[in-house]
């Protein structure tokens, strides 16, 4: 028994040829660029209006990105971020001559270290 009409391709297309499908694949509208990055639809459009996403707008509604654009552009803002992340971080860790285990001094206000004591409020629930 042949079963190979159980196995559908992945995104393709009802209608045109497979070429067509294939150039899908390989660009993106606003809608899809957005889910790709995990977006919100205006934040999308607001990487595209500053320019830091290429994209084709066609027309008033339609904008077209290439997905290699969008990774591109998730690896160089990911290596500039890491970048910044680890010339902040070179500031802030402990001398090397600090004891082993020693944390630097938290900002803000001290942690409670004892929790509240809550058992007059469990006594009230329990008489009802």
């Amino acid at each position: 028994m042949n079963h190979h009409h159980l196995y559908r391709e992945p995104r393709r297309l009802k209608q045109g040829t497979e070429g067509h499908a294939e150039v899908l694949d390989e660009t993106l509208g606003l809608e899809g660029a957005a889910r790709m990055l995990r977006l919100g639809l205006e934040a999308m459009k607001e990487l595209v209006d500053k320019g830091k996403v290429p994209a084709v707008r066609l027309n008033q509604k339609h904008t077209v990105m290439l997905r290699e654009d969008l990774i591109d552009f998730l690896r160089s803002e990911g290596r500039r971020q890491a970048a910044e992340r680890k010339k902040s971080a070179i500031g802030t860790r402990p001398a090397s001559n600090a004891p082993v285990g020693a944390t630097p001094a938290r900002k803000g206000k001290a942690r409670r270290i004892t929790p509240p004591d809550l058992r007059a409020y469990e006594q009230a629930d329990h008489q009802s």
